[in-house]
């Protein structure tokens, strides 16, 4: 059908320019000139525009793409151009989310080393805790329980991805500045703080209400843009002296999942290394405290501004140190053992009870600082927005670290075996929460991978509509081109010959 259509045009094509010539012959239609062939000219521009249609149908046809140049379509170049960026962009995310999931298993693989190490530190001070054994059997139970804390130390120390160490803390971390994270202040009932892909900024609580049993968090992002989330944790809560409080001996888990945070809550009795207080006036008939193995003698009738600089004179030396504070407008000592039990000898003599337990409204106003660090920090995305990147953490692995704190524990003696027991106990459950946070964003990660994938193939689609050829049109349009090329140059030949009728006129 092409090839009937193409030969019709130029049957007629080649009919009217044959009567052309008769007419010209007959002098009916034009005169006949020599200096200028106007028909040739017209014959010689439509040869031009077939030979530009036959060179860009080639250009095309061999190049697979409909836009080679930008004068073949401004429009389209520029879009596509942008596609093909994005194109470049997102699979570059992929793998820097592949290899964030390398990094995570390296993390996770060291963690379930730690996880063993811990179990049999606990089979060991459940061994120690028995009146079946003495103290010259203890001996040889602690040289093992000590050689297994350095090596968890060890372990975390050598556990690097690309030269970047990963369980001495790791990503985005809680500020440890008590002025800017208020949360910590040990009177709010705040356990801890466990970041799962929080961005850094302040988060703000906003807990005003005593008897709503909501908690709200905040955190403004820099491009001013404000993110919150509200969560109730009444059926989590209990009822005492017309307060919602956490039970006494239990905490609770306030999950603001949606910020990638959450806080660990607790109730009376829980935070026994802690911020404590006493209301008495001084040290009454006398005693000593206890604290991470530390003696500390206390005469009858100390004051407490004077217990307080005594007990700072030891906590300065232990590591992480802790610290006390005589409140004189209020009468009050407060000390912070470093997380350390603080033992009373004779029971109670200071009077010491703990403050750190959480009551609906005692969140309100305070805040978090989450401190940005340059790793993890998974850029997973095309732009430099918050949404395309995957922040975790993970926490100080090493045994002094604030999540295991197993670095002055002892089975030495039946006492300190049984008190280890319950350590190793928290430490093995934070592991596990560590582990259970790694193992979240491998997953996270395996969706994140899928989800770049199927971008890059619908772009890539789309960039493959506007940028690539038809082929089967362009081939339509090259054997077009051939044609009207061959029946151009045909008519120009033709045309050219007009002026030797002129001849025909002299004779």
């Amino acid at each position: 059908m092409l090839f009937l259509y193409y030969g019709t045009l130029i049957a007629n094509h080649i009919v009217s320019f044959y009567v052309f010539i008769k007419e010209m012959e007959a002098g009916e239609t034009m005169p006949i000139r020599i200096g200028t062939n106007v028909s040739s000219m017209s014959a010689q521009r439509h040869l031009g525009i077939s030979n530009a249609d036959f060179a860009q149908s080639v250009e095309r046809i061999s190049s697979g793409m409909r836009i080679n140049q930008s004068a073949d379509d401004v429009a389209g170049l520029s879009v596509s151009q942008g596609m093909r960026a994005e194109i470049r962009g997102i699979a570059e995310g992929v793998r820097n989310a592949e290899a964030g999931t390398n990094l995570v298993q390296q993390a996770e693989g060291a963690l379930n080393e730690i996880s063993a190490i811990l179990l049999r530190m606990r089979d060991l001070a459940v061994t120690s805790s028995t009146a079946t054994i003495n103290d010259g059997n203890r001996s040889g139970i602690g040289a093992e329980f000590n050689q297994l804390s350095s090596e968890i130390d060890r372990i975390v120390l050598s556990t690097a991805y690309n030269g970047e160490t990963l369980l001495t803390g790791f990503g985005n971390t809680v500020s440890s500045n008590a002025v800017a994270t208020t949360a910590l202040d040990g009177l709010s009932g705040v356990k801890g703080v466990s970041l799962s892909g929080a961005v850094p900024g302040t988060y703000v609580f906003s807990d005003s209400d005593k008897d709503d049993n909501q908690i709200s968090l905040s955190v403004t992002h820099e491009d001013g843009t404000v993110q919150s989330q509200t969560i109730d944790i009444g059926s989590m809560l209990d009822r005492h002296d017309g307060q919602n409080l956490v039970a006494t001996g239990s905490t609770l888990v306030a999950n603001f999942d949606r910020l990638g945070l959450s806080v660990t809550l607790m109730g009376e009795g829980v935070d026994i290394t802690g911020l404590r207080k006493t209301s008495v006036g001084d040290t009454g008939e006398g005693g000593t405290l206890i604290v991470g193995g530390n003696s500390v003698n206390l005469d009858p009738n100390t004051s407490l501004e004077e217990v307080a600089t005594i007990l700072n004179d030891v906590f300065k030396d232990l590591n992480p140190p802790g610290s006390a504070v005589f409140l004189q407008d209020i009468g009050e000592l407060q000390i912070d053992s470093g997380g350390r039990e603080i033992i009373e000898s004779p029971l109670s003599f200071l009077g010491l009870s703990n403050v750190n337990t959480y009551v609906d409204g005692d969140l309100d106003g305070k805040k978090i600082l989450v401190d940005e660090a340059q790793g993890g920090v998974l850029q997973v995305g095309t732009s430099g927005d918050s949404n395309d990147r995957i922040s975790f953490s993970i926490a100080d692995l090493r045994s002094s670290g604030s999540l295991l704190n197993i670095a002055n524990l002892s089975v030495s003696n039946i006492q300190s075996a049984r008190f280890t027991i319950a350590q190793v106990d928290q430490a093995i459950y934070n592991v596990a929460r560590q582990r259970g946070d790694l193992g979240a964003i491998q997953n996270r990660l395996q969706y994140t991978s899928s989800n770049l994938g199927s971008a890059i193939e619908n772009i890539t689609a789309a960039e493959s509509v506007i940028r690539d050829a038809d082929i089967a049109k362009e081939v339509s349009d090259l054997t077009r081109s051939q044609i009207l090329t061959q029946a151009a140059q045909s008519m120009v030949a033709q045309a050219n010959s007009l002026p030797r009728s002129a001849l025909e006129l002299l004779r």
